[in-house]
């Protein structure tokens, strides 16, 4: 009786240990996601960063007539009425 239920002990852990290694959601599996995770989480940080600066501008130009001129005439090229727009291309 003691070898029959040590026999069915050895074939649960062995079970046991097939699963944990070769079959779906093993360890490596684990591994993989967890790294996986840890790269979502840092580039998830970075975008989160980047949309408070992004925020801060449309803040700023939403409450500065100045702010916003000066955004126009860098980003757009724009000029004011009498002026000429010279246009300085850095190699």
């Amino acid at each position: 009786m003691k070898k029959i239920l040590f026999f069915l002990g050895v074939l649960v852990f062995l079970n046991f240990q097939y699963s944990l290694f070769f079959k779906n959601n093993n360890v490596s599996d684990f591994i993989y996601l967890k790294n996986q995770n840890t790269e979502l989480l840092s580039k998830i940080s970075k975008i989160i960063d980047k949309n408070n600066i992004l925020k801060k501008d449309i803040q700023e130009l939403s409450s500065s007539t100045h702010a916003l001129e000066n955004f126009a005439r860098y980003n757009l090229g724009l000029v004011k009425k009498d002026e000429i727009f010279i246009q300085v291309i850095k190699k």
